[in-house]
């Protein structure tokens, strides 16, 4: 029926009806009012296909007309003529000269219909609008509540008023002032990086202090504007409703669209302006907040403290809306991005508000979680940057964790079996079975309880302090271990009242690690398996330690920095005989095999350079006057091969300078070969 007119199609519609009574949309409207059309008379000639043609409106625009078009035809009332309408907007007219439209009679009579309808029934006291229809009701009653309802700002303003939004009301407010104070306004009030006085005193040639008085009575004026009772006043109101305690800008315009629009005298948004000049709220990063950022932060504060549990865990759930106006799904969007700006570290529907230490994250964590958790996983979750040595190592200093596997930890309040190491399930299983128990039962009861492999529990059970024959396990009647001495030990030599020990500094010395030491060192402090001893130093106490299969070096970091050793060089670590401790450099001098041999076995003193055969010899225990050979021979047997191989270089000077080169080996000679064979 492209070709029919809107005449043909709706024979019956009255052509003096205006457009404005249609039930249509806005964007109906504002096509009619550009094409000049303001009765059913003016598109009565036009065929449908125009219609369709017209500007900025589609199909479905076209479809909502032509079903108004066809309940306007439908209703063959007559429409009454035009009278004078105390309603109708003024248009620069006086009030005598106002004229009724159809529109402002057909409101009186659909309320008056509604009215008489419900006191008919019965229900004299019931709203005409905002709740549903009375059960039966006729069509003229449901056609004249559809109307009311419909009726949006466009029916009520003239279509100069249309664009008269928050922006446009302001830039009229603004354009009230002198240019002067419009560009002070623009560029200290309401701009992003104000200027000083100082700056626009220059730009104006006046003084800072007439900048100053300039700002403070525009800025009055404009406040004194916001409070005229006018729609400025009622779109302020509205917004300090909306703001509520916190609210995100982007909702902020998304419920009031026009607060984006630009006033184009100062060349900022609509919310600037008022923020800026309303000092009940404050809008910065995106968030708009009652009275400041920092107080609704603060707020937000008291209020987690008043819901969290003794780990510092809130619920999101228990927090509730952050805002009232906001929907569901919105309000918790909104929520978990108010948290994260403020700082806090967010745990799926958790919120951690205690966060001092790793150790109070870590308990929120597992408090959570509800079940023990292995340290990656509580890493993982952590929220900040950590090593996992360090968390761990802050879990196993507090006693609100317990180790319940060989990496799982949970909460001591759990009352779970602390996990202690496969040593200590060794000790538990063997005191169990009375002294002994088979190594394939050990196996099987520790394997399957905690996160140990079967290969580990062999390595245990056939290390002190137990022992396993003919597949039992028990502990060890005696040290069945014999321990390497000392003399026999690679790297550690005897200087004078002290034993030192040669080490390669690494990376992870200066990080503060601990380091393995021979069994000798354990020989020579006295120490059994399982215990820690203390040694005094110029930087407080050093520890050894011997709880694992072999004894370590507690950190000696400190000693490293305070000495300024770098990584890869060479350093003594000294146990001296009163049970002190302290480390030296190792300085090697030029290129001499015979001078670095006696570097790198600790020997810098003047007599042990003054007779280095006598000073290699006591260092591994020999007697004074081995021959070289002896010497060599002694250092590449206990493991020196450094060394060794340095004084085959200087076999020729080593046996000179101590007297002992011989045209045929001695019997003494013979036999300490055969020893050392």
């Amino acid at each position: 029926m492209t070709r029919w007119t809107i005449g043909q199609i709706f024979p019956c519609i009255p052509p003096q009806l205006p457009l404005t009574a249609l039930s249509v949309n806005t964007r109906a409207r504002n096509a009619f009012a550009r094409m000049g059309y303001s009765l059913v008379s003016d598109v009565l000639p036009m065929e449908l296909g125009e219609l369709l043609g017209l500007p900025n409106i589609g199909v479905g625009t076209v479809d909502l007309i032509l079903r108004a078009l066809a309940d306007a035809s439908a209703n063959t009332e007559t429409m009454p003529p035009s009278q004078p309408n105390p309603l109708a907007p003024d248009t620069g007219t006086s009030i005598g000269d106002k004229q009724q439209t159809w529109w402002g009679h057909s409101v009186v009579e659909d309320m008056s219909l509604l009215a008489s309808w419900h006191a008919a029934l019965g229900v004299p006291e019931r709203p005409l609008l905002g709740i549903g229809l009375l059960p039966g009701a006729p069509s003229d009653v449901i056609k004249a509540r559809q109307r009311l309802e419909a009726i949006n700002s466009t029916d009520v303003l003239d279509p100069a008023q249309y664009d008269l939004d928050v922006a446009s009301l302001l830039q009229n407010r603004i354009c009230e002032l002198d240019p002067r104070a419009q560009l002070i306004l623009a560029r200290r009030l309401f701009a992003d990086r104000p200027q000083t006085l100082d700056e626009l005193s220059r730009t104006l040639d006046v003084t800072r202090e007439r900048v100053r008085q300039i700002e403070a009575k525009a800025r009055s004026a404009m406040v004194d504007s916001l409070g005229r009772g006018d729609t400025l006043e009622l779109v302020g109101s509205t917004v300090r409703d909306l703001v509520g305690l916190v609210l995100p800008l982007t909702d902020l315009l998304e419920f009031l669209p026009a607060l984006g629009h630009t006033v184009k005298p100062v060349a900022q948004p609509a919310w600037r302006i008022l923020d800026r000049l309303d000092d009940c709220y404050e809008i910065e990063d995106d968030w708009c907040a009652s009275p400041t950022i920092a107080g609704a932060q603060s707020a937000t504060l008291t209020r987690l403290q008043e819901l969290a549990d003794h780990y510092g865990v809130v619920r999101l759930e228990d927090i509730g809306a952050l805002n009232a106006h906001q929907s569901d799904a919105a309000g918790r969007r909104a929520l978990r991005s108010w948290l994260l700006y403020c700082g806090y570290t967010l745990d799926g529907e958790h919120v951690l508000v205690k966060t001092h230490s790793v150790g109070d994250r870590a308990a929120a964590i597992l408090s959570i979680a509800g079940s023990p958790m292995a340290s990656q996983e509580i890493l993982d979750r952590l929220g900040v940057e950590r090593t996992l040595g360090s968390l761990k190592n802050a879990m196993a200093a507090d006693e609100r964790f317990e180790r319940v596997d060989r990496d799982r930890w949970a909460l001591a309040e759990w009352g779970l079996q602390t996990y202690g190491g496969v040593r200590a399930l060794l000790r538990e299983e063997i005191a169990r079975g009375a002294g002994q128990v088979a190594l394939e039962d050990l196996i099987e009861r520790i394997t399957g309880r905690y996160s140990v492999t079967a290969s580990s529990v062999v390595a245990y059970a056939n290390a002190a302090p137990f022992e396993t024959k003919a597949g039992v396990v028990r502990l060890a009647i005696t040290d069945r271990y014999v321990r390497k001495s000392p003399e026999r030990t690679r790297r550690l030599f005897r200087h004078d009242s002290q034993w030192s020990y040669r080490i390669t500094v690494t990376k992870e010395h200066l990080r503060g690690s601990g380091s393995v030491a021979p069994v000798a060192i354990a020989s020579l402090l006295g120490m059994q398996h399982g215990e820690t001893r203390h040694l005094n130093s110029d930087l407080g106490p050093q520890s050894v330690s011997w709880v694992g299969p072999q004894p370590t070096f507690g950190t000696i970091r400190r000693f490293l920095i305070a000495q300024d050793f770098e990584i890869g060089s060479e350093a003594m670590l000294a146990l001296r005989d009163d049970g002190s401790f302290h480390i030296e450099h190792v300085v090697a001098r030029g290129t001499d095999p015979l001078e670095q041999a006696l570097a790198l076995a600790g020997i810098t003193s003047a007599e042990g350079l003054k007779a280095p055969h006598v000073a290699l010899a006591r260092a591994i225990l020999l007697p004074e006057n081995s021959p070289a050979v002896s010497i060599i021979g002694g250092y590449r047997e206990r493991g020196d091969e450094d060394i060794a191989d340095l004084l085959t270089l200087a076999k020729d000077r080593l046996e000179h300078v101590s007297g002992a080169r011989q045209s045929e080996p001695s019997v003494a000679d013979i036999d300490e070969i055969l020893r050392l064979l």
